[in-house]
């Protein structure tokens, strides 16, 4: 494949969560001292999916709020991007995980198989994955504080996957408006509290709370 590099590209790709709260890694700290670091109120979380390029050549990487088999596939597509603009076709070394494995996955990925060709790695063997090497590295340098909001820590999270470098980086930001308003999930539109008529499946236990006094 290094032979022909004007035809081929391989990439390894993974995913991993990324917190609010900051990453705990090695400091300095005089002896004797316990080193503290602030922590959010709620932790909050996002999903990077990203793969690297073997010899060089760049980077994918698109940040997102869920670790689903939608995510995957929109990573997915950001390859297709990637391969429109090179023309390359794009080895993808692939982890044997629940978001990667799933009949839409793995429709997905049968669908681009005229350029997409994918190797599975071995069950619980990430030492062979170059792209696990890069979370630590991104984590440490990115995630070692707190971020003042969650649209900064967005930013930071974007230009620290600028930063692991690469002769050409294709950074998506998939990052839904929701998730910088403060909220854990997509909004329903539903107003808060049970709905007005709404009905148990099966009745409900009554717990009393005052009892007959014994006679």
């Amino acid at each position: 494949m290094q032979a022909a590099a004007d035809e081929y590209e391989l990439h390894y790709q993974d995913e991993t969560h990324l917190e609010t709260n900051p990453y705990l890694s090695r400091v300095w700290h005089p002896i004797g001292q316990q080193p503290t670091v602030p922590a959010a109120g709620t932790n909050r979380r996002l999903t990077c999916f990203g793969s690297v390029e073997a010899f060089g050549r760049g980077r994918v990487e698109v940040l997102d709020a869920a670790q689903d088999s939608a995510a995957f596939v929109r990573s997915l597509e950001a390859l297709d991007a990637r391969h429109a603009a090179t023309g390359r076709q794009i080895s993808l070394v692939l982890d044997n995980g629940s978001c990667h494995t799933s009949k839409t996955s793995r429709a997905a990925l049968a669908a681009r198989a005229a350029w997409r060709h994918v190797s599975w790695l071995a069950p619980y063997c990430p030492n062979l994955n170059k792209k696990e090497r890069e979370w630590r590295t991104l984590k440490r340098d990115v995630r070692g504080h707190l971020a003042r909001s969650l649209r900064a820590f967005v930013d930071e999270l974007l230009a620290g996957l600028h930063r692991l470098g690469g002769a050409r980086c294709d950074i998506v930001d998939h990052v839904p408006q929701w998730f910088l308003d403060g909220h854990r999930r997509p909004p329903t539109g539903r107003p808060p509290g049970r709905p007005k008529g709404a009905k148990d499946s099966s009745r409900r236990t009554v717990r009393r709370k005052k009892l007959a006094a014994n006679t």
